[in-house]
């Protein structure tokens, strides 16, 4: 068991994010540190070279004041003073022959062969270099020419600088141990303020599985990249929830407003099987299925296009067309119909106006208005069809002189079969406003819509050319 939750932690996102925040803050600060630590160890090589400097530079002073008698004089006081263990002097001639040195037992045999090629070779005027003693110890060595034909050379251990250097170290040490705890916890902080959204949003999938469709996740006061994919994530359940209410309201909109026609079917059906009928009553029968049939059908393909539509599923197909020639056919095509009805269509028209749009859902909406126009209207009455552009938008108008709609149905005349009391009369299921609603909105356009009852109504339709 302990070993499956060890599994599952080491396979945790959380986990992983903390490992790699830690290491790669941890690696960096030794990096730092390192860098750090060699920086101090070169100032400190730097800073005993410049001081082992400045002494061959004073007994060259010396060398050149009073002779080699006084260096020689000068080297056995420093060899009463300091401490042979620590620092060494040495004077010798080009050929590596050592005229005066102080007690360098503790230091071996310190190699001077061809210092002099190094030191003639040297742009700075003198020779450095990193000796290690015979018990371990380093030390620093310098090599400088202070008379004609002698070269002094001294030696002083690192000792203290490595001691401090040791302490530095241990510090470094000490500090970069806290400092993968403290990573570690950061790196822990990090990932799990990071992971939040995510689990924000793990926890509402869990929720809608459950059926909690209403679920949302919280973006507010997130990181833009966990908004965005809460923002994207809210949007893609809008949408679900939106094609899943359409879904609903099409099986209620089916149990509800199905009925009559296959009652009516039913009706046509027993009425000619119950009586004794000819062969012409049997053809009147099938003829008055077949509509009854084309009307279900034509009902439940404009339900089922008004939520692909609403649920954008089905987008718009954009294209340039002129919208003059689009609905002046749509008005040659109901003129006839019209003028059965004694109803004049009266259409004004520019010479052309382009426009981006979905062309048959266009055309589609254009009939759909002018034929509800045409059935609202009595005889001797008018249908006016109209179109400009204004204020940099595409401008349908479709007025009627018919029987208006009241004011109490305007804010419904969109929903699905919603139908006036004044609309009953006439034919139709009450979808054809509802799909051009959908269609309108589909384009990114709108329509709006002015009745009086009794005097007729405007139909306006508005588009981005």
């Amino acid at each position: 068991m302990s070993s499956r939750k060890t599994t599952n932690l080491k396979s945790s996102l959380l986990f992983r994010l903390t490992v790699l925040y830690a290491a790669t803050f941890t690696v960096l600060a030794a990096i730092g540190f390192t860098v750090f630590y060699y920086k101090i160890y070169s100032v400190t090589i730097e800073r005993i070279d410049q001081d082992l400097f400045e002494e061959t530079r004073r007994y060259a002073e010396i060398m050149a004041e009073s002779g080699f008698a006084a260096v020689r004089l000068k080297i056995s006081q420093e060899a009463k003073i300091e401490d042979a263990d620590e620092e060494f002097l040495r004077a010798f001639k080009l050929n590596g022959e050592t005229i005066t040195s102080t007690d360098m037992t503790a230091w071996g045999d310190v190699d001077n062969r061809h210092i002099y090629e190094k030191l003639r070779n040297s742009e700075s005027g003198y020779v450095s270099q990193t000796i290690t003693l015979t018990g371990g110890d380093k030390a620093r060595v310098m090599t400088a020419a202070i008379g004609p034909a002698i070269l002094l050379q001294i030696g002083e251990t690192l000792e203290e600088a490595d001691e401090y250097l040791d302490i530095f170290r241990n510090l470094l040490a000490m500090l970069i141990a806290t400092l993968i705890i403290c990573s570690t916890a950061i790196g822990w902080y990090l990932a799990r303020k990071s992971l939040v959204g995510m689990q924000e949003v793990t926890l509402a999938a869990e929720d809608i599985t459950k059926g909690d469709y209403n679920r949302r996740v919280e973006v507010d006061g997130q990181l833009n990249e966990i908004r965005r994919l809460g923002g994207a994530f809210n949007t893609m359940l809008d949408r679900i929830q939106t094609l899943l209410e359409s879904m609903q309201q099409i099986n209620d909109n089916i149990a509800h407003d199905l009925r009559s026609p296959l009652a009516r079917i039913r009706g046509i059906a027993e009425m000619t099987i119950v009586k004794d009928k000819s062969i012409e009553d049997f053809k009147e029968m099938a003829v008055s299925t077949i509509e009854e049939c084309d009307t279900l059908m034509d009902m439940i393909n404009t339900m089922l296009d008004i939520t692909e539509i609403e649920a954008g599923v089905n987008e718009a197909k954009m294209e340039k067309f002129d919208l003059v020639e689009l609905v002046s056919g749509a008005c040659d095509l109901f003129r006839p119909i019209a003028e059965s009805k004694k109803i004049r269509l009266q259409s004004n028209f520019p010479e052309s106006l382009q426009l981006r749009s979905d062309r048959k859902r266009m055309q589609r909406i254009v009939t759909n208005l002018i034929e509800n126009a045409i059935k609202y209207t009595s005889t001797d009455g008018s249908v006016t069809v109209s179109t400009e552009k204004e204020e940099g938008m595409v401008k349908i108008d479709i007025r009627d002189t018919g029987s208006g709609i009241a004011e109490g149905d305007l804010p419904y005349i969109f929903q699905r079969f919603y139908r006036c009391d004044q609309s009953r009369s006439k034919g139709g299921v009450g979808l054809g406003l509802s799909l051009v609603k959908a269609y309108t909105e589909s384009m990114k356009g709108t329509v709006l819509v002015r009745s009086d009852l009794g005097r007729g109504s405007i139909f306006s339709l508005r588009f981005t050319p």
